[in-house]
């Protein structure tokens, strides 16, 4: 981009070569990749002259956002989801990591503001989420955002505001207290921002159109009402969704998340807005961890570990089904 003549035209004699030989098809399929090459060389250098510097240019169209997925930050609980509590210890450490960093936390307003005008997001953005609004958040997360000057969004389960995570506790789950209305109103005027995450909690990929509508479009005006102000996201409750849950939410909100973990990355530009990919933070996430989520937006180190332990679980079985004895695991050479 920066050079002074474009590398565009040294494809022209390749080109004009795999046009002559565009019967064979192994060098029409290279012709239609330099050829794409050559117009996308073309298309950056001339948005490139237009902004004036690679800065702007990463400011106006390059900017990534990795999407931390949080749950229940506060002290562990007896028969709760464990795997969904991190402590407050750590989650302090990560934040105040991020930020002697240069990160700043947005919300997400600021990313749709960014999709539509090019303008206003920080060097280092990065969005930290936190599904089911527990009541812990309000002593032992938000404060700390708040010291930090880190915006955020808390998705609420509003028919089950001030109450307890009812969803869970029909699974065998103990409880967790959630926000109330006035500890919502409150934290929305210290920079968080709330999302919807329907009505009840409830696998929408199960309902019919009516009560998919109920639990969607009733999620955002409920908490709009509590608000006083627009509700522009939605979290996928369990992160399930169908095309008719995707098509309610894309007529009812700017920006819808996800939370699979099989699809982890970073969001761009060209990113589906109503399919925002976000990472999960674990309890046992350490700052290694953390780097990789927010560069990559997955644990490729955790996802090796997994394969290994599926492997070594697979020659065992497959050693007690010939009757041999199995191998040392691989896992005992990384815990």
């Amino acid at each position: 981009m920066r050079s002074p003549l474009s590398p565009a035209p040294l494809l022209t004699p390749f080109l004009r070569m795999a046009e002559r030989l565009y019967q064979f098809t192994p060098l029409r399929h290279v012709g239609v990749r330099l050829l794409d090459v050559a117009a996308t060389t073309t298309l950056h250098r001339a948005v490139f002259r237009e902004v004036g510097s690679w800065r702007a240019l990463q400011s106006e169209f390059g900017r990534g956002l990795p999407v931390l997925m949080y749950h229940h930050v506060g002290p562990p609980k007896a028969h709760t989801y464990a795997e969904l509590t991190v402590v407050p210890e750590q989650f302090e450490r990560q934040i105040r990591w991020l930020a002697r960093r240069g990160y700043a936390g947005i919300r997400p307003t600021d990313w749709a503001e960014w999709l539509r005008t090019g303008k206003g997001l920080p060097d280092k953005p990065v969005l930290v989420t936190f599904d089911d609004g527990y009541a812990d958040l309000a002593e032992h997360a938000l404060p700390v955002l708040r010291r930090y000057r880190f915006g955020a969004v808390v998705f609420i389960v509003t028919g089950l505001v001030g109450g307890t995570n009812a969803w869970d506790e029909a699974r065998g789950s103990a409880f967790h207290q959630l926000l109330t209305a006035d500890q919502i109103r409150y934290w929305a005027t210290q920079g968080i921002e709330f999302g919807a995450h329907s009505r009840t909690h409830t696998d929408l990929t199960a309902l019919s159109s009516d009560e998919l509508a109920k639990e969607i479009i009733g999620s955002r005006d409920e908490l709009a009402n509590l608000l006083g102000s627009p509700v522009t996201s939605f979290a996928y409750p369990y992160g399930s969704f169908n095309q008719m849950v995707n098509t309610c939410t894309r007529e009812a909100y700017n920006l819808t998340f996800r939370a699979d973990e099989t699809t982890p990355g970073i969001n761009y530009l060209c990113t589906d807005p109503h399919n925002l990919q976000r990472t999960m933070i674990h309890p046992g996430s350490g700052l290694l961890d953390l780097e990789c989520r927010i560069r990559w937006g997955h644990y490729p180190i955790l996802e090796l570990r997994e394969r290994l332990r599926l492997g070594s679980r697979l020659r065992r079985l497959a050693s007690a089904v010939l009757g041999r004895k199995p191998p040392l695991p691989p896992e005992s050479f990384l815990d």
